[in-house]
This record gives structure tokens, sequence and C-alpha cells, in this order.
């Protein structure tokens, strides 16, 4: 009798379960560059935060933030780890984009110089060209600050040009065609096998930045809420596991950083340890940085507020740390 029901009743667990596995919300997740700052919706995603919050996400890289962030606005994909300065840029024009959390605070690019480029200090990039994934991008951002802080006027004293993406600056600067780039994630890695070295770093140098930053529309927020929480959830979830979980993490790391060594893992693991925020909260002076550093006069019209929404973090902190991070 038993075994008669169970047939009878499998169908039926069949099509409950399909159902339920059906009704996952298919979602596309775009990251800028294989960076760990990057990594939260990489956890996200192989760790099973999405599937647990009812998301199929898929999760791409797309090179240069300018470019993802129309991307976002064509509405092509769903949210955007993208750098802040074009996500900020395309809101002051008008776009519909909002920033809602940020893996950092401060920036993770770094400035690296070629073995035979003659660069030992900050003050020896004066006419010398410095390569950037793209204008706008967070690189871009970085690169001005470092030109400014060595006593230089960008473009002027020192040329900033753009290459499409961090890979192009690595191999550029391996080739010996620029002296000089920003980079960050793996393009660092491989400018620094073809004898590049180090100079100065955002966390060195404490600058102010939002890196990892996490961006998507008030039209999808409007749209569909409850969506964007369950993502957010997922979002710090991962987070968390970054900060609490290094032998989980690393194997993500390679995964989604082009197969990396587990010792390159690691590497690139405890330096965005070191700058990645218990709680993942854009701090309004790193949204400032981006405001002050901005030659459109339009920009002082605007305050930090003006492009994040924080009603998501603040739902889910439990210990008031929204305020503290943003106000810090």
């Amino acid at each position: 009798m038993i075994r008669k029901l169970f047939v009878l009743a499998s169908p039926w667990f069949l099509f409950f379960f399909a159902s339920h596995a059906a009704a996952a919300e298919k979602i596309r997740v775009a990251f800028v560059s294989p960076s760990a700052t990057q990594s939260p919706v990489w956890i996200a995603k192989e760790a099973g935060f999405f599937a647990k919050q009812g998301l199929d996400a898929e999760v791409l890289l797309l090179t240069g933030s300018p470019r993802m962030v129309q991307t976002l606005i064509s509405g092509d994909i769903d949210y955007a780890i993208v750098g802040a300065t074009a996500a900020m840029r395309a809101r002051m024009r008008g776009a519909d984009v909002v920033m809602l959390a940020t893996a950092a605070n401060l920036s993770n690019m770094k400035l690296l110089v070629g073995r035979d480029s003659g660069i030992r200090r900050l003050e020896d990039l004066k006419g010398k060209a410095l390569g950037v994934s793209q204008y706008g991008s967070d690189a871009d951002g970085f690169a001005r600050m470092v030109v400014e802080k060595a006593g230089l006027k960008p473009d002027k004293d020192v040329p900033i040009i753009q290459l499409g993406g961090h890979p192009q600056v690595a191999a550029a600067i391996a080739a010996g065609k620029i002296p000089a780039g920003v980079l960050g994630g793996l393009a660092l890695l491989t400018a620094q096998k073809s004898g590049a070295t180090l100079l100065t770093s955002g966390a060195k140098l404490k600058a102010a930045a939002l890196s990892g930053s996490l961006a998507t529309t008030s039209g999808r927020i409007q749209r569909n809420r409850d969506s964007v929480m369950r993502f957010m959830r997922a979002f710090v979830d991962a987070v968390r596991y970054f900060k609490t979980n290094p032998d989980g993490t690393l194997p993500i790391l390679q995964k989604y950083m082009g197969g990396i060594s587990n010792e390159q893992a690691r590497v690139a693991y405890e330096e965005t340890l070191e700058v990645m925020e218990d709680f993942p909260v854009p701090a309004e002076r790193g949204i400032q940085a981006v405001l002050d550093r901005e030659s459109d006069p339009k920009a002082k019209t605007f305050k930090p507020s003006n492009f994040i929404d924080l009603s998501f973090l603040r739902e889910i902190d439990r210990g008031g740390l929204v305020d503290k991070i943003y106000r810090k």
C-alpha cells in the first residue's frame, strides 16, 4: 500500500520540485575586471548565496566601466560591479544609475612601472605616458590623483592614455610601449611577470575611493524591490564569507581570475582583505573624493547621498554599521 502511494505521489513530487527550480529568477551580473574586490558576486554564485535567495545568476566579465554603465542603462545586465567614477558621471548626466554597496572604501588600484622605464619616484612620471583602462574608470581617477600628488598636472605634465582594459595596459607595459600604467586584478600579475614593479598603491596612499562598487538602476528597484533585497542579502553574505573563509574563497578566486595558482590567489586575497569592509557600505568621503576630482562644474551641485541607496543595507544591518561606515 505504501509503495503504491509512493508511486502515485512521485509524479507530484517531481512536478513540485521542477516547478520550484523553475521559479528561480534569472539575473545577469557583470564585473569589470578579474580583481578580488569584484569577488562578492563570484562567491554569491559559487557558494550558493544567490540560489538561497531564489536567484539564478549569470555572472560575466565586461571590461571598461563606462561601457558597463551603458550596458546597465540599456537593461542588458541587471547589476554591475563597476567603477564608481563612471557610475557617478552617468548619474550626474541624468542616467538612471544608483550605487547600492561597495566592497572597499580605499582604492585597490596599483601604479606599476616598466622594467626599463627609469621611474623610481612619483615625480619621475613627468613627461612619461601613463596607461589606464578607460577614461572615467577607477583606474583613470586613481592615475589623476597620483599625478596631482606628485605636484604634476594630468594630461599636461603626464599624458594619460586609455587602452581599453586592464589586460591591454598590462600588455603595453610588458611590451615596453608605455613606461607606466594603473592596474588591478589579474592584469597586475601579468605585468609583474614581465619585470614591472609596484611604484605605489591606493592602500599605501590611503586613497579614498570606492572599489568593487555595486550598481543597478532605480527603475529595477521600483519594479521589483523584493528581488533587489534578496540580491543584497546574498551580496552581504558573500562579503562575510570572503572575510571569514579564506579556504573556501581561494578556489573561487582561482576560477574567476584565470586559473591562477593557489599562491597567487592567496596574495590577491590578502591584499584585498586589508581594504575590504566588514559590511559593504560606501563611505561618504570616498564618494566626495570622486566629486572633488571632477572638472565639470555641475559636480559641485551634487552631494554623496545623490548617488547611493542605503535602504537595503539599513534593512539588513543589525549593529548600526551603515551610519558608522558611511560617515567615517
